[in-house]
Formats: structure tokens, C-alpha cells, sequence
């Protein structure tokens, strides 16, 4: 979606503290933007100047491949680090689906645990999946 003043950014962004909000909200932030800028600048700027509250995973790898800063991104499922927004659009950034959300746009993507037998997959500290040696 395009917004009709070039220069700026408008990002909705996905809030949530399951420890304190009862239910999810989206915040409006407007970051300035004469030239594009990836999903993980922009959070960074909302962060650094705008809200300061606001949670999203910031490590990176620097090569593009870990994504432990992957979100969804107009609804698509997108690293933070590498996907470019450009002045003048207004975008969506939500938690990626499908994980528990621990704060905003920071997803529990759980853990793997290894045993003689099989692997365990936990999530948030609970046992969530199994898979078998040799099927993994």
C-alpha cells in the first residue's frame, strides 16, 4: 500500500505482553525514510526513537541465514535483516505464526533436546513434539 507522502515509512506493528495486556493491539509508528531501509533498521528506529518498549529480536548474523529475526511481513514470513521497505509504503509486521509469542514480535521457536532415542522439541519449556531418531 502506498502512502500519498514520500519521505516516511508507516509501520503497523503487532503488541502484545501475554504477562500484562489481556488481549493483542497493533501500534502506528511513522519513521522517516528518503531511501530503503530493511525491516530490522526500521524496528531499530522505532525502538531507539519512538518506543522503547517495544520487542523484536535484533541479533544478526550478518550473513542472511540464521533467522532468529524472522517475522511476517505484509503476512509472509520474511527475515527482518535482509527484507527492504521503501519510503512511501505502509506495511504490517506481525510475530511469525505458528510459535507462542513470549513479547511482541519475539516467538519462542522452541528448543531441541536430544535423547538416546528420539529428540524432544520444547516450547516455552514444555514438551511440545517427538521425533525419532533416524526420522529427523
Amino acid at each position: 500500500m502506498k502512502v500519498e507522502k514520500k519521505g516516511k515509512i508507516v509501520a503497523k506493528v503487532f503488541r502484545f505482553n501475554p504477562t500484562r495486556d489481556a488481549k493483542p493491539r497493533y501500534d502506528v509508528y511513522e519513521v522517516p525514510a528518503e531511501e530503503p531501509m530493511t525491516i530490522l533498521t526500521m524496528l531499530k528506529y522505532i525502538r531507539t526513537r519512538l518506543d522503547s518498549t517495544l520487542a523484536f529480536r535484533d541479533y544478526i548474523c550478518y550473513k542472511g541465514i540464521c533467522a532468529n529475526c524472522m517475522v511476517r511481513f505484509n503476512g509472509k514470513p520474511v527475515r527482518a535483516c535482509s527484507t527492504r521497505v521503501n519510503p512511501g509504503e505502509e506495511v504490517t509486521v506481525e510475530p511469525l505464526a505458528q510459535h507462542p509469542v513470549i513479547r511482541d514480535l519475539v516467538v519462542d521457536f522452541g528448543s531441541t533436546t536430544q535423547g538416546d532415542e528420539a529428540s524432544y522439541i520444547l516450547r516455552r519449556g514444555v514438551f511440545v513434539d517427538i521425533v525419532k531418531a533416524g526420522k529427523g
